[in-house]
């Protein structure tokens, strides 16, 4: 079975019903596919304008329930560090990197070049 990190830009085209989002996040539900989520891509979520609305919060909480969540731990966080201090990316993307890293795992999102600077990791556009 293929393991991926989710970035959450594929989390909100889902949340705004795009239909590749959708495919994608029904082999989830499959279990044709498991997925990860930072602790960052979950907080990013909340953080939307559109959450303080209790169907939309749900429609969160439900989408998170798909995912395993991975806390940032320390390891996570040297190598954020790392990430951030050789490429200059933004540090949240750093995190969410970092986890990609730490799980072994391929790293999927709509802005590629948000991390493509990051030769430790691969990243996948996956629609």
């Amino acid at each position: 079975m293929t393991s991926v990190v989710f970035d959450t830009s594929i989390l909100i085209d889902f949340l705004r019903r795009k239909e590749k989002a959708k495919d994608i996040l029904s082999k989830l539900e499959s279990e044709e596919l498991t997925g990860f989520i930072s602790a960052i891509t979950e907080a990013e979520l909340y953080a939307g304008k559109e959450s303080s609305n209790m169907k939309k919060r749900d429609a969160i909480v439900k989408l998170i329930t798909l995912f395993k969540r991975i806390d940032v731990d320390s390891n996570i966080a040297k190598t954020a560090g790392e990430f951030r201090r050789d490429y200059n990316s933004s540090l949240l993307d750093c995190i969410i990197a970092a986890t990609a890293f730490q799980q072994n795992c391929k790293l999927w999102t709509k802005n590629k070049r948000d991390f493509e600077r990051i030769k430790e990791i691969e990243v996948e556009e996956p629609y």
